[in-house]
């Protein structure tokens, strides 16, 4: 997942410095075509929050190292913005050769994720209802950030607005396309390649991750990009190429190309289909709100005695003193209630001075439905808090302590259920 996000974030670096500097390109003689290719991505951006009622993006991508390939993935994500439904598909390959699919829905009341590899439909259900800017495309352009964004890349592009080929079609569509060699990339442009190449192309990590390690002499080879608008000013499509140039440690010359072509298209005649999950297998989580996580299903699965031992590191070895326990007695998914206390095996009573004890009874977060806080005294009379976090994938508890000193034992913040 790690090398995954990593190469999402270079891609969308590289797919950002294609469109914008494509951008550029198209200025051979006024501004115009800078500015109707701006113009483009913030309308496309406007219609697809705002006004289709549905479309399909397609986004495909492929890294290589010399010729070979280090990552790709294509990807298809559809939108239907009167129902606030998403869907989306993709399939990608590493270069170790490992293969993922990812399949998944979303809208206002639920998300389900397909697991190709268990067979298995994840269902997270949500309580309140989201909003649908919760769910559907939102516009960048709309972002705080945007506009600055904007300058940036402004000030990336810098001379490069007078290479370029405009093409006007019968049908009132236009094609941008242009080229860059590496005698024409700028120092600045150059340098900030440099930095993300070195964030991305580390070598290190997973050790089937065969990405080359670069470390200097890093540029850009090429620069190449098509846009293609249709009469409307939509973008309709973007295709770019980026080569960068780059050595490792052992001084061999790595030549890396990037390719991403990204297509809108099925402009208000997408359909989005939840899934039927009749007879499949289902593993299933109820969530207030997406940021809160799930809440949990049958709490009174909890209720009963969790324990985890009480040790000391003695001559070299771990010696176990006694037992802390943890009853829970009554549990809905507002409150919780129950009982903590330890007990010390027969001649180890010495280090039962620090021993506590002490009933609970407490809410859940309105932040984190898995987790209680509650109020205690210590062993000195001194109140304090602490909190219990249940966790529903692994059927244990977690328990926390306000500048809990546990003496001379050791503390384990995990308990685990005492089965008969």
């Amino acid at each position: 997942m790690k090398t995954k996000k990593k190469t999402v974030i270079l891609v969308g670096f590289i797919l950002g410095a294609v469109l914008f500097t494509t951008t550029a390109l198209a200025d051979i003689v006024t501004k115009s075509g800078y500015d109707q290719l701006k113009d483009a991505l913030k309308l496309t951006a406007e219609n697809c929050s705002d006004k289709f009622d549905s479309f399909t993006w397609e986004l495909s991508y492929a890294i290589q190292d010399n010729g070979k390939i280090l990552a790709s993935e294509n990807s298809t994500e559809k939108y239907d913005r009167k129902k606030s439904a998403t869907e989306s598909i993709s399939h990608s390959e590493r270069v170790n050769g490992q293969k993922y699919n990812s399949n998944s829905f979303r809208d206002r009341t639920s998300i389900i994720t397909y697991s190709a590899s268990d067979q298995t439909y994840y269902v997270t259900e949500f309580t309140q209802e989201r909003k649908p800017q919760e769910v559907f495309f939102t516009n960048p352009f709309k972002e705080n950030r945007a506009e600055d964004i904007e300058k940036i890349a402004d000030a990336l592009v810098g001379s490069l607005k007078d290479y370029v080929v405009v093409t006007e079609d019968t049908d009132g569509g236009k094609l941008l396309s242009g080229s860059l060699t590496e005698v024409q990339i700028p120092p600045l442009v150059n340098a900030v390649a440099s930095f993300y190449s070195k964030q991305e192309f580390t070598g290190y990590g997973d050790p089937n991750d065969r990405r080359p390690y670069i470390t200097r002499d890093i540029f850009v080879k090429e620069i190449k990009g098509t846009a293609s608008l249709n009469k409307d000013g939509i973008l309709e499509s973007i295709l770019g190429t980026v080569v960068l140039s780059g050595k490792d440690e052992q001084g061999e010359v790595h030549s890396i190309s990037i390719e991403v072509l990204g297509k809108l298209t099925d402009i208000n005649a997408t359909t989005v289909s939840k899934p039927d999950l009749t007879g499949k297998n289902i593993i299933k989580n109820t969530v207030k709100e997406e940021k809160f996580g799930p809440e949990i299903s049958n709490p009174q699965k909890f209720i009963g005695k969790f324990k985890n031992d009480i040790l000391i590191e003695k001559d070299g070895k771990f010696v176990k003193l006694g037992e802390r326990f943890i009853e829970i007695t009554q549990m809905d998914n507002q409150t919780v209630a129950g009982r903590y206390y330890e007990e010390y095996k027969q001649g180890f009573e010495e280090y039962a001075g620090n021993k506590l004890e002490f009933n609970f009874d407490a809410r859940f977060d309105d932040n984190n439905p898995q987790q209680v806080k509650f109020d205690y005294t210590d062993e000195s009379g001194t109140k304090k808090q602490g909190n219990i976090y249940f966790d529903i994938y692994s059927g244990k508890l977690n328990l926390g302590f306000e500048s809990q000193k546990m003496g001379r034992t050791m503390f384990d913040s995990t308990f685990s259920l005492v089965i008969e």
